[in-house]
């Protein structure tokens, strides 16, 4: 076993997890319509959080040929898949009993589960050198930068409004950004 399989086989399971607890939480709501309406919040939310936690997957197959198998790569890359999980946990509600709308729980949860995400990515970008090395940055184009300041910009209004049509914006805007990455990929070739 090389060192990234390793490695991944620590960080794939949670972000296998992160996965099934969005699509599990999606599939107890579906099943309940129409008794509860998810809303344009919810789910943006939720594909906001999948569509990260996909990402990352991808972050960790590209860091391949950097990934040791020393304790700080994986407790750091353990911190990251956990937020990632902590905020899928926390898209959709354990228990349905009542719920009619789920405006409620999103205005009530939206801050941990959006501040999972932005902390996952700090942590990322944060550990970054200590994982591939200081040139790793030179990797990242000029609008990978403009991206991972509007990301941090729309969550973090995400966050703080207490509207929450506001909300949707800015989750609608880390929605795009997230469905620009493949359009990026096939167009760069990377």
């Amino acid at each position: 076993m090389s060192n990234f399989e390793f490695v991944f086989s620590l960080l794939v399971i949670l972000l296998s997890l992160a996965l099934a607890e969005v699509l599990g939480g999606l599939a107890r709501v579906v099943k309940r319509r129409p008794r509860i309406r998810v809303g344009w919040a919810t789910g943006l939310l939720a594909t906001w959080v999948t569509t990260e936690t996909v990402l990352f997957w991808r972050v960790v197959w590209r860091a391949r040929n950097a990934l040791t198998d020393q304790s700080a790569v994986l407790f750091g890359g353990f911190l990251v898949t956990a937020f990632c999980y902590f905020a899928a946990a926390l898209v959709f509600p354990d228990d349905l009993e009542g719920q009619t709308d789920l405006d409620d729980y999103f205005a009530q949860e939206k801050g941990k589960a959006i501040g999972a995400v932005l902390a996952a990515n700090a942590l990322a970008f944060g550990l970054r050198p200590a994982t591939m090395g200081w040139a790793s940055w030179s990797y990242i184009e000029w609008w990978g930068w403009i991206f991972l300041a509007l990301l941090f910009a729309a969550g973090i209004a995400a966050i703080v409004t207490r509207r929450r049509n506001v909300a949707i914006g800015a989750l609608a805007v880390l929605v795009a950004i997230d469905l620009l990455d493949p359009i990026e990929s096939v167009l760069t070739g990377s």
